[in-house]
C-alpha cells in the first residue's frame, strides 16, 4: 500500500511539474536561451542577434543570426509560444539548410518562414496555389522576417535588377 501511494504522489509531482515551462521575458532572454540551443562552438562569446519573428496564433518562431560582417552565419530558427505580451516559452529549435544567400527558409506549421538577412535580396517572389506574389522588402530592412501560410509551389530571391539570385 505504501508503495502505491508513493507512486501516486510521484505521478502527481510529475504532473504539476510538466505545464511548469519557464517563461522568457523579452527578446534579450530569448537570446541568452538561443545561446544556450544554437549548435556552435563558440556559443558563449560569438555575436548572436534577434532577427525577428515569425508569428502563426500563439506560436512562433524566433530567428537569431549569429557572427558579424567577417564570420559566416548560423541563422537558428527557435519556436516558442506567445503568453503573453512579450512573454514566451521555449518549444524547440530548428535546423535550416546551409544557405550561401544570406537567406534562410523553414516549412513550418503549415506554411514557410523566411529570414532575408542578403541586403541585394529586394523582392521575394512567391508561387503558391492562388497565385504569384512579391514580397518586397525596403531598403534598410535586413534581416526581412516574415511568414507565409501556405504550400509553396515555388519561391525566388530577386535583386534590385530583377535577378534571381536562388530559387527552391
Amino acid at each position: 500500500m505504501k508503495r502505491f501511494i508513493c507512486l501516486l504522489l510521484a505521478g502527481l509531482l510529475c504532473t504539476s511539474l510538466a505545464g511548469c515551462a519557464k517563461t522568457y521575458r523579452g527578446t534579450q532572454a530569448l537570446v541568452q536561451k538561443a545561446r544556450e540551443e544554437i549548435p556552435i562552438a563558440e556559443a558563449d562569446t560569438i555575436e548572436l542577434a534577434y532577427a525577428g519573428m515569425s508569428v502563426r496564433g500563439e506560436q512562433a518562431l524566433a530567428w537569431f543570426i549569429s557572427g558579424n560582417a567577417y564570420q559566416a552565419h548560423y541563422y537558428l530558427p527557435m519556436e516558442v509560444t506567445c503568453k503573453g505580451e512579450d512573454q514566451y516559452t521555449y518549444v524547440r529549435t530548428y535546423k535550416t539548410a546551409d544557405d550561401v544567400l544570406d537567406i534562410a527558409v523553414l516549412h513550418w506549421n503549415d506554411g514557410y518562414a523566411f529570414c532575408v538577412n542578403n541586403p541585394a535580396c529586394v523582392c521575394v517572389r512567391i508561387t503558391d496555389a492562388a497565385g504569384v506574389y512579391e514580397r518586397e522588402i525596403a531598403p534598410g530592412a535586413h534581416p526581412y522576417v516574415f511568414y507565409w501560410p501556405s504550400q509553396l509551389t515555388s519561391y525566388e530571391f530577386l535583386d534590385a535588377g530583377g535577378d534571381t539570385l536562388g530559387t527552391s
